[in-house]
């Protein structure tokens, strides 16, 4: 028995070979979340401005922030401006590009060096994006370094 191979037969497996392509990506979108990175994305737009102010000031330091990912510990050290240390204040954001559900934070807390050590070795492996929001003798300071747990 010989199937014969028309345009009528090539014509209807492209439509079937179409709508299956179709049908599985419509599926497998449907398994992808499609959640905003931050809840309030406009508030957090409007106040960009207080962020580029951060930058400005980080900037202008003598002594920028030290962070240091080190790879055999697990761990991230942050270095402090010396002179600023005594009065350093803020927290540190760890933001997860892909999982909103893994961002966490904690208050920035200095030893009597002006550092601070992060474990960072129960976290998952991945990409983290370390943002440190400090504020030091009353003028608000930010800096940010990308971690890749592997």
């Amino acid at each position: 028995m010989k199937i014969e191979f028309n345009w009528g037969t090539g014509i209807f497996v492209f439509y079937v070979l179409f709508a299956s392509v179709l049908f599985f990506s419509v599926y497998e979108s449907t398994k992808v979340d499609h959640s905003l990175v931050v809840d309030n994305y406009y508030e957090e737009d409007l106040a960009y401005q207080n962020q580029y102010d951060r930058l400005a000031n980080s900037a202008q330091l003598k002594e920028p922030l030290g962070m240091k990912w080190q790879r055999d510990e697990k761990q991230l050290l942050l270095t402090f401006p010396k002179d600023l240390a005594a009065t350093t204040t803020g927290q540190v954001a760890f933001y997860r590009p892909d999982d909103k559900s893994m961002d966490w934070q904690l208050p920035i807390a200095l030893n009597d060096a002006g550092e601070m050590n992060v474990q960072m070795a129960k976290l998952p492996v991945g990409r983290w994006k370390v943002k440190v929001y400090w504020d030091a003798a009353g003028t608000p300071y930010f800096a940010e370094k990308i971690v890749d747990l592997r």
